[in-house]
């Protein structure tokens, strides 16, 4: 029997236990390249390949007692949207465009008992009205 490694294969990700990403330990390279080179942000960029406003970035954002500050951050908004129209209102709405598939946004005006409404309409009433609230 020959032993490859004494790793088991796996052993951090059924542990719970997760080191950095592949990206983290590349932007760790970055950092301790800077540091053994005398902290030449130039030619640390050159020997990797990468912008010095992404290297800059990152320097900024480095923790050394922190290795999760080098992880990416999320790129999920911070806030999000909130639904405007009501359940009841979106329903009405999916219903008349069911029913007269070739319709627009001005036809689906529930007020006026599913016609659809002459050209001049949006003169005298804002497209805000056209789907009674």
């Amino acid at each position: 029997m020959k032993i490859v490694s004494s790793k088991v294969p796996g052993a951090f990700r059924l542990a719970g236990v997760q080191g950095p990403s592949r990206e983290a330990k590349l932007r760790l390279k970055w950092m301790d390249h800077y540091a053994s080179h005398g902290e030449n942000a130039s030619l640390t960029c050159r020997y990797f390949g990468i912008s010095r406003q992404t290297f800059y970035r990152w320097k900024g954002r480095y923790d050394p007692r922190d290795l999760s500050s080098l992880e990416s951050r999320s790129h999920v908004p911070r806030r999000r949207r909130h639904p405007t129209w009501s359940h009841e209102l979106a329903q009405a709405v999916l219903k008349l465009r069911e029913q007269y598939p070739r319709w627009g946004k001005e036809c689906c005006y529930v007020g006026r008992g599913g016609r659809c409404p002459p050209p001049w309409w949006g003169v005298f009433w804002p497209p805000s009205r056209l789907v009674e609230r």
